[in-house]
């Protein structure tokens, strides 16, 4: 079962569109209509009685912006803060230490599935990512009858000295950059393994039984995780600052970096789209040389960038 992307919901109609000057103009109409022998006076805006149909208007913006507020703090997509947390509530779910709003509006919408032992994938999911803000992504599948298989992919803290170089690449494309990443003492984020803590207390929490189904084994493992190289050289007219032109396509390609998730496969087709940008007449990518297809528990991450440009005449 799909999750909807919240995003792709179109605005409601219940929320209105205001317009001050709109509010104003109708107020003026509605007295006139009332009063006649007013027009010539509400033509002027200096008049008292002008001043005070534009605190009305005022007011019944603010008004009739609070009535928006309140509609949309009823709803998923746009309710926030205690608003949020109360809507959480009717599936007896609480906000985790440190859980933003958008992590936790993701966990809301799956809530339903949680009225149900484990299960269903999302019900599997929804235990996974419930016990700590370090589950960023949880892959479910049955890999034989009898047995679900939950994939993690969890962020660990760890100091620069005690991480490699790869398991840093790793953890600033997964999780972006350590808040401590310049710190006196630098952090890195990289990806938990089997060994880590973490994977034991979603393990834990799996197994639990008012959760696990008696006839189901459950099989709590990391994600795999893909690394890709990619290297490219933009082509562009004379004229451009071509390392400036650089820069600006590697930040699109991190947002594209930011954007996997598990068995979602990495086409060329998408790093060169992200690669185009204004300025950019073509994109001759070296590498990936092929599709990086990613299947159960798998995810891509794009860990290293090399990106030159070239100046051609037409």
């Amino acid at each position: 079962m799909s999750v909807i992307d919240l995003s792709r919901l179109p605005a409601p109609a219940v929320v209105e569109t205001l317009d001050f000057e709109a509010i104003l103009s109708a107020l003026k109409a509605d007295l006139t209509a009332r009063a006649p022998e007013l027009a010539p006076v509400l033509a002027l805006e200096s008049e008292p009685l002008v001043k005070l149909l534009e605190v009305a208007a005022w007011r019944e913006t603010v008004l009739r912006q609070r009535v928006n507020d309140a509609t949309k703090a009823v709803m998923l997509p746009w309710a926030t803060g205690a608003d949020l947390d109360n809507l959480a509530a009717r599936y007896d779910l609480a906000r985790l230490p440190g859980e933003d709003d958008e992590r936790f509006r993701r966990r809301v919408l799956i809530g339903y599935h949680a009225l149900s032992a484990a299960g269903s994938r999302q019900s599997w999911m929804l235990r996974a990512l419930s016990v700590s803000t370090d589950i960023r992504q949880v892959d479910v599948w049955a890999d034989r009858p009898g047995r679900a298989k939950i994939a993690v992919l969890a962020r660990v803290a760890a100091p620069l000295h005690a991480v490699t170089a790869e398991q840093a690449a790793i953890g600033e494309a997964l999780f972006g950059r350590h808040p401590q990443h310049d710190a006196a003492t630098p952090m890195r984020w990289r990806a938990a393994t089997a060994a880590d803590a973490i994977v034991a207390q979603v393990a834990a929490a799996l197994l639990a039984e008012d959760v696990r189904p008696l006839s189901v084994e459950v099989d709590v493992t990391t994600a795999t995780v893909k690394p890709v190289t990619v290297t490219a050289t933009l082509i562009h007219p004379p004229g451009p600052d071509g390392a400036l032109l650089a820069a600006q396509a590697r930040a699109r390609l991190m947002a594209l970096a930011a954007q996997m998730r598990f068995r979602v496969d990495l086409t060329r087709a998408q790093i060169t789209a992200a690669l185009m940008g204004d300025g950019v007449r073509d994109v001759i990518l070296t590498q990936p040389t092929a599709d990086v297809s990613v299947g159960q528990g798998e995810i891509a991450a794009i860990t290293a960038v090399t990106i030159t440009t070239e100046a051609r005449h037409d």
